[in-house]
């Protein structure tokens, strides 16, 4: 009968404990959020990252907050639009966290699918990576930069800028692309001006640089040696760097960086829970997570680089913004004409 009644008093003291530790890592939500996420449950999450990559994100989320489970569903960036924006002409809206590419997400906005939420984790982030009405924060960005293989190529011999790259020792597929690089294209148009930004473009399509598809792809190809220039993100690169390939990249001004956003549902069915999924994501642990496990380039000021070439004071950085995103079609059709048209896939 005593050991029946120390084993209750252990497993009571145990349910207490798990409670208020759970309630100690949550105090700083106000109540209202909490007491909607006990009656939700779970957070269902569209994402372009990879399943592994988001377990990594969901695994301590909800060792945090194990009331919570996540439902994810993955997809690229013309996916998920596609799947978000059928379901809600359908009226079956089915999530509520919804992390792609910047592009795609204002395209939700323009739409009217999303809701405002400014998460306090976000309070110190640069402007140009949350929107003033907090219908979106930026998670991680990418910053396209050109790539080199370190066998092939010399640091001396290196372009010292992006009209470097009509030098005739480029000519004849040494430098590759991916097939679809209309946000690079606007990106250079808004900070260049469109007339400098078409006369390069005319020019560079004018080396026959090789044309493929995906910036990891093409990064995969520059370490094996298929080429010794590519335009491609620098993450990805410095990610292979520690892996000890031969490749690195070198800064030219301007690098076009384009966000990756993170946002809530206009008609989330479980919005407070969602609200903890974006607080988390944007986080100190989340954003550590982003760059420690998968080698992104947070959007917060709170994370040192991981790389002093990666340090954003150091480096000309010009966001394709909301303006690029709005002529985003007349600048991949520019593109595809002068590049890809005509080619083999």
């Amino acid at each position: 009968m005593k050991s029946n009644f120390t084993f209750a008093k252990i497993t009571a003291s145990a349910t207490l404990l798990l409670v208020f530790c759970w309630f100690g890592m949550v105090k700083a939500q106000p109540k209202e959020i909490l007491e909607g996420v006990k009656k939700e449950g779970k957070v269902v999450f569209y994402s372009s990252l990879t399943i592994q990559e988001i377990d990594q994100v969901a695994v301590p989320f909800t060792k945090k907050y194990p009331f919570l489970k996540v439902e994810p569903f993955r997809g690229n960036s013309e996916q998920l639009l596609q799947k978000i924006t059928i379901e809600a002409r359908a009226g079956r809206v089915q999530h509520d966290v919804a992390q792609f590419d910047a592009f795609e997400e204002w395209q939700l906005q323009k739409l009217g699918l999303l809701q405002r939420y400014k998460s306090p984790e976000a309070k110190d982030y640069p402007n140009i990576y949350k929107d003033p009405e907090g219908y979106w924060t930026a998670m991680y960005a990418n910053y396209l930069v050109l790539g080199y293989n370190t066998k092939q190529v010399k640091e001396e011999e290196l372009p010292k800028k992006w009209e470097d790259l009509l030098l005739p020792k480029w000519k004849g597929e040494k430098f590759a692309m991916d097939r679809d690089e209309g946000v690079w294209y606007g990106g250079l148009a808004f900070y260049w001006g469109k007339e400098k930004a078409d006369k390069f473009m005319k020019a560079l399509a004018l080396q026959d640089p090789s044309m493929r598809k995906g910036h990891t792809l093409i990064a995969t190809f520059l370490s094996s040696g298929e080429f010794p220039l590519g335009l491609v993100y620098a993450h990805r690169i410095e990610e292979m760097k520690t892996k000890g390939t031969s490749v690195d990249w070198v800064s030219l001004d301007p690098i076009i960086v384009t966000p990756n956003l993170i946002t809530i549902g206009r008609n989330a069915a479980h919005p407070n829970a969602a609200k903890l999924l974006v607080d988390f994501c944007l986080s100190k642990e989340g954003q550590t997570i982003l760059q420690q496990q998968q080698h992104r380039t947070v959007a917060s000021p709170d994370i040192p680089p991981t790389s002093p070439k990666m340090d954003p004071k150091k480096l000309k950085l010009y966001l394709a913004d909301k303006r690029v995103a709005d002529q985003h079609e007349t600048f991949a059709n520019k593109f595809y004409e002068l590049f890809v048209k005509g080619k083999p896939e």
